[in-house]
């Protein structure tokens, strides 16, 4: 199993990349790539073009400009298809850089959760019933799935995930599934700590 940090969102609500923002004392995206290393052969980071420059001395794996603006969507198949040495599609444990409360032991549950008899292991938000495709284990199965969807019009990983029988995962620590998206937000936790933001 490969880790992707997710890192190519436009950020528009933050003002500048989330991805870099500063939680543990190094950017966001090397964090989540630290703790993935500690479940995954290789770690990557997956970004748009133009953004490469932000992740000097990460693994990266570009956006394929083939696919288009189609959000992490993209992200998740051009890891799939990535030329690397790996002989056959890898499963990837995939991570949005904008989860600031998640910790080890959250990652832990999901991977003791994992059924690799279907195309995906995922987090369910207990408040909103919600599936979190960037919180998730994609299967090798999954590849040509997604492929598929997006040629039938389809971008929404989340609509991906309801329409298919994947493993759900009710998560320990619900305050990992929170998203900080806005500056304000991002004060309130940093100046708060931890404790103070909670879904």
């Amino acid at each position: 199993m490969n880790g992707l940090v997710l890192a190519g969102g436009q950020s528009r609500r933050m003002g500048q990349p989330k991805s870099l923002l500063h939680y543990h004392g190094k950017p966001q995206y090397q964090h989540v790539a630290d703790m993935l290393s500690g479940f995954c052969e290789r770690v990557f980071t997956s970004c748009r073009v133009e953004q490469q420059s932000l992740f000097e001395g990460a693994e990266t794996i570009l956006d394929t400009n083939s696919y288009g603006d189609i959000g992490p969507l993209n992200g998740v198949l051009s890891a799939f298809y990535a030329q690397l040495s790996e002989s056959s599609l890898p499963a990837w444990l995939v991570v949005g850089c904008d989860y600031p409360l998640l910790e080890k032991s959250d990652l832990e549950q999901l991977i003791r959760a994992r059924n690799p008899n279907c195309p995906a292991t995922v987090f369910v938000n207990p408040d909103t019933q919600f599936l979190e495709p960037l919180l998730a284990i994609y299967e090798a199965e999954a590849g040509p799935l997604l492929q598929e969807w997006l040629q039938m019009g389809n971008e929404s990983l989340r609509r991906f995930l309801e329409k298919h029988a994947v493993q759900i995962v009710v998560p320990q620590h619900p305050a990992c599934l929170k998203s900080v998206d806005t500056p304000e937000e991002f004060e309130r936790l940093v100046k708060g700590g931890f404790g103070d933001l909670r879904i």
